[in-house]
């Protein structure tokens, strides 16, 4: 859908199309003291979860998961996956108590003698609650992503040598659909001036800065290129999109730091540097996970023996920074660039990767300065990482990464692992 000027009716189509269930199958031995089940079962019950008894009750594609409630069950678990033939992994859900666990532990044995794949999720009953309320939005962000489409305006920058994909992969693993635009639908014939309505976001920006170093001029013509990304993208039906943003500068003259800025600052919509796809599509699912904005930067230096990462990029939503300046690119000096100052918190540094973009690391930190360094982009923080800085040096999913405001690493870690077996 498209996500800068969707209407009413439109909203709620994509909210009915992203309705989708969690459904579980209880098992209770029949021995079981009168009400027991009910009184088990209310303890999970929740918006996004449904509980079955039969499979013909669960529309096509939603997730089933088996609810062992009590000891006793094995057999009844077995009789019924004999006859439900769900897709492995089965994955069976167990709490501590009325011997939940030592049968769930029969039943995956068994499976794994039958060279059926499983796996138990244990936890307390209110933990699992919680487990299965992120579970629910989990799979409503998977249904999101298989309706999204990244654009790339351009290609991939030419030194992005090492983060290419494969489109027909990643719309295998997430469904999500990639579409080149051609640079030239942005930089040919850009008008002399923006429209009434865009002028005044241009206007927005800079009032709203705290200094501003580059000419009005200057401004107004980032205004125009963000107003002409912004009519590509609404053409386009686009989510996200990622802009070939140096060859864009050599061939008008004009950054696209500001547009980038602008439109990360939308609801629902993610912008990147560089035709950069794996860190774009980072950026998207930082987006649905957090419902934030996000920080796409270089590492610019790390420190081992202090364990810190400098993170930096000329662009920043501006919508996640205390202040910023209005300055210029600083590559080139040309046109515009953002600096922008981040409240010293917790972050979350994740990135994903790979040709079907299945791949991932993400690490928590805390923002401990903000920077300036004319010899580096605009927008610097330094970070001290809960994780060892020598992943930058040995492992490191290629140079960008993305910078979350806040601590989501159990959030995004989850994600990953439950998506992996689906």
């Amino acid at each position: 859908m498209v996500a800068l000027f969707q209407s009413q009716s439109d909203k709620a189509l994509e909210c009915s199309l992203l309705i989708m269930t969690i459904n579980i199958v209880p098992f209770f031995s029949v021995v079981s003291p009168e009400g027991i089940n009910n009184e088990v079962l209310k303890e999970i019950e929740q918006e996004g979860v449904r509980i079955v008894e039969r499979l013909r009750d669960v529309p096509s594609g939603e997730p089933v998961y088996l609810f062992i409630g009590t000891g006793g069950t094995e057999n009844d678990v077995a009789k019924f996956l004999k006859s439900a033939k769900l897709d492995p992994p089965i994955i069976i859900l167990s709490y501590d108590e009325r011997n939940s666990l030592p049968a769930s532990m029969e039943i995956r044995a068994y499976l794994e003698m039958k060279g059926v794949q499983a796996m138990i999720v244990h936890r307390p009953l209110a933990q699992l609650h919680a487990l299965l309320s992120r579970w629910s939005k989990y799979t409503k962000i998977e249904e999101r992503l298989k309706r999204c489409k990244l654009g790339v305006i351009g290609e991939p920058s030419s030194w992005l040598i090492a983060s290419g994909v494969d489109p027909v992969k990643v719309k295998d693993r997430w469904g999500l659909e990639i579409s080149k635009i051609p640079i030239k639908e942005l930089t040919e014939k850009l008008p002399i001036k923006t429209g009434a309505d865009f002028k005044k976001h241009v206007s927005n920006f800079q009032s709203n800065a705290n200094c501003q170093s580059v000419s009005d001029d200057e401004i107004a013509k980032a205004g125009i290129v963000a107003e002409r990304i912004s009519a590509i993208v609404e053409k386009a039906n686009l989510d996200a999109v990622s802009v070939q943003c140096f060859t864009l500068l050599q061939d008008t003259g004009i950054s696209g730091c500001y547009s980038l800025s602008y439109l990360n600052d939308i609801k629902d919509f993610v912008a990147g540097c560089e035709g950069d796809i794996p860190a774009t599509f980072t950026m998207l699912l930082a987006k649905l996970i957090t419902g934030t904005p996000s920080f796409m930067a270089n590492i610019a230096s790390v420190d081992e023996e202090l364990n810190t990462a400098v993170f930096a990029h000329c662009t920043i939503p501006t919508g996640i920074t205390e202040e910023y300046e209005i300055t210029n690119h600083f590559e080139t000096g040309l046109s515009v660039g953002v600096r922008g100052k981040l409240p010293l918190t917790e972050v979350t540094i994740v990135k994903v990767f790979g040709e079907d973009l299945s791949n991932y690391w993400v690490a928590g930190g805390t923002i401990i300065d903000n920077l300036v360094n004319e010899t580096g982009c605009r927008t610097q923080i330094r970070v001290v990482m809960d994780e060892p800085v020598d992943y930058f040096l040995e492992e490191s999913l290629a140079n960008h990464h993305i910078v979350v405001l806040g601590n989501y690493v159990q959030e995004f870690s989850e994600f990953f692992e439950f998506t992996k077996h689906r």
